[in-house]
């Protein structure tokens, strides 16, 4: 039997979703004016609005997340949201010169300097018990097909943007910069890593967060 979801990690899903959610808006809605209101200047808009989406995406699964009392269903939104944060964070690092000096900017290297290392601390604190449940509704064999080739292909195309954001951006439908190549690879790898992750865990009824986010990403990129 699994344990209840720490209350810490409860509010950590809560407050990121909010901080997810702030960013969508900046990115989605005031995309051509990220060098205003963002964190760094993201050129062209469309990139700022596909990063936006993402975080929205984000927020959706980090709000369910959230809510979601039993261990063996919050944990799987742990894959994408410590793969995402760790390398947006190493991305900040790397680029840090392209980063406003202003709130935005210090904000967003003092968010993601605390989210790392305090989602590490509370992954460690949480009691684990014994184990997931067996799954009582298993993937139908053609969802595992699916899931597996979007787990591939996402996990390729984000480790190659985020290795050569530039070598390699001509894999990528418009132009991106080193900073926005890295940040949308982060993303992508998050993804890939959630649906790896949900063909391990094999059961639909933990997966409910995950489809909600990725059909957010879907309808806001349409």
């Amino acid at each position: 039997m699994t344990p209840s979801t720490s209350s810490g990690l409860r509010w950590f899903f809560g407050v990121s979703a909010v901080l997810a959610l702030i960013a969508g808006l900046e990115l989605f809605v005031a995309a051509g004016d990220t060098d205003r209101f963002f964190s760094w200047t993201v050129d062209p808009p469309l990139t700022a609005a596909f990063l936006g989406a993402a975080y929205w995406a984000a927020c959706v699964l980090l709000a369910w997340a959230a809510r979601q009392r039993d261990w063996g269903r919050a944990r799987t939104v742990l894959p994408p949201v410590f793969t995402i944060a760790v390398l947006l964070l190493a991305a900040t690092l790397i680029h840090l010169d392209r980063f406003h000096h202003d709130l935005y900017g210090r904000f967003w290297v003092a968010v993601y300097a605390i989210v790392v290392p305090l989602l590490a601390y509370l992954i460690w604190a949480q009691p684990k018990g014994s184990g997931a449940e067996p799954a009582t509704r298993p993937l139908a064999g053609s969802l595992r097909v699916s899931l597996g080739a979007q787990a591939a292909l996402l996990l390729l195309f984000g480790v190659l943007l985020y290795v050569a954001p530039v070598g390699l951006d001509s894999i990528w439908p418009w132009p991106l910069t080193p900073l926005t190549g890295r940040a949308i690879g982060a993303f992508l790898c998050g993804f890939g890593a959630a649906a790896a992750f949900a063909l391990r865990e094999n059961a639909l009824d933990r997966l409910y967060g995950s489809a909600l986010a990725w059909g957010t990403l879907g309808a806001l990129a349409i």
